[in-house]
């Protein structure tokens, strides 16, 4: 399958996750999530390729999309871990059932 389809399926969920969690303007919330998808996911894409260590990629993701998240939503560091947690566990959790 088309690796674009896998990057569009990303963030509409994590969209679905940041609309239900963050509650701001969803118009913001959802180029907060173009944006920080855009940046994590081809990284993502290009160490599971060179390195295929799903989990450790996906905690670095976590990491880099935690401190995305809190400084683009300016929310709390517990609120933003929460949401990327919760984010990258769906998501990772489909990926490897897609996969």
């Amino acid at each position: 399958m088309n690796p674009l389809f896998y990057l569009v399926i990303t963030i509409i969920i994590e969209f679905i996750v940041y609309i239900i969690t963050i509650r701001k303007n969803v118009l913001s919330l959802f180029a907060y999530c173009l944006l920080i998808n855009l940046v994590t996911w081809p990284l993502a894409i290009l160490f599971y390729e060179l390195y295929a260590l799903f989990w450790i990629i996906e905690i670095g993701v976590f990491v880099i999309e935690s401190i995305l998240i809190k400084n683009l939503a300016e929310i709390s560091w517990k609120k933003a871990i929460f949401i990327s947690f919760v984010a990258n566990l769906i998501t990772a959790l489909i990926g490897l059932l897609i996969i």
